[in-house]
């Protein structure tokens, strides 16, 4: 069975899934748009990737074109998906290990049973002090976060990792929590609008601003401030945000960046309220 048959299947199973499609070519053209979207592509980038045309991009993201995206053409799809997710959320920290060096490879590969089951292997090996067993924890969570995004097991082996981190050192800590919010910011990002979404969002926003007294980066106020607006949280914290970024780096510089980009948009009521708007 091809990817996105499977993933139709799948959906397909669901009783109440979080959206509906009148059939799988809709599912399928979304399932495209979805992939774009989520890594920054325009569709001539997407048409490169894939050895194809523009035009047969278009008609994959077209519901209404009456022919299912070819099997062999699917199959590259999740190819790319997975290349583009591995360069999104892997780190490859030297010196690395021969085991990470393998789980990398196996990901790769696309082999992710084989990556999950070596990455549990290590797990039973280590003493629970070592370490590396934050790093491994995080590959655990790696291998299948990949496999099936959003998984209850990997969410489990991040917060394991996060918990591991206090034996770690800091560079290999700050990397690897970096990783697991960025995992964690697209599962908000998928779900429905409402308390669990906000929840979410609540989480990850304290963590990126504890991250923020840990090392001083205004990036991870930046991230703060993204997953406040996406959430969307409570405009209290979209203000004592870009407070914090403006103590830090001058209320004119914030102000151009809030208003320029589109994941801030929310926060613009900041300097509308103020009347700081130009």
């Amino acid at each position: 069975m091809s990817y996105l048959q499977q993933k139709w299947t799948e959906y397909s199973r669901q009783p109440n899934p979080p959206r509906r499609y009148s059939g799988q070519r809709e599912f399928e053209a979304d399932w495209v748009g979805g992939l774009r979207r989520r890594f920054s592509l325009s569709q001539e980038a997407l048409a490169s990737l894939a050895c194809v045309s523009v035009t047969t991009v278009q008609n994959w993201e077209n519901p209404g074109s009456h022919k299912n995206i070819a099997p062999h053409n699917q199959d590259r799809l999740r190819d790319i998906e997975r290349d583009l997710w591995i360069k999104a959320h892997v780190t490859l920290i030297e010196p690395c290990p021969p085991h990470i060096r393998a789980l990398h490879d196996l990901l790769a590969s696309n082999k992710d049973g084989s990556a999950q089951g070596l990455a549990e292997y290590l797990l039973g090996m280590l003493d629970a002090r070592d370490p590396e067993r934050a790093r491994v924890l995080h590959w655990a969570a790696l291998a299948h976060s990949i496999a099936e995004p959003g998984s209850a097991k990997a969410r489990d082996y991040e917060a394991a990792a996060l918990r591991a981190l206090a034996d770690s050192d800091q560079r290999l800590s700050a990397a690897i929590e970096n990783e697991i919010l960025g995992c964690q910011f697209e599962d908000l990002l998928a779900m429905p609008p409402g308390a669990a979404r906000r929840d979410k969002g609540q989480q990850i926003m304290s963590a990126c601003e504890r991250l923020y007294e840990r090392d001083s980066q205004p990036a991870y106020l930046w991230n703060a401030l993204e997953v406040a607006c996406r959430a969307p949280l409570e405009a209290a914290d979209w203000f004592r945000l870009a407070g914090k970024l403006s103590g830090r780096l001058g209320e004119d510089k914030v102000r151009q960046r809030i208003l320029r980009e589109e994941a801030y948009e929310p926060a613009r009521a900041v300097y509308a309220a103020t009347g700081l708007t130009h």
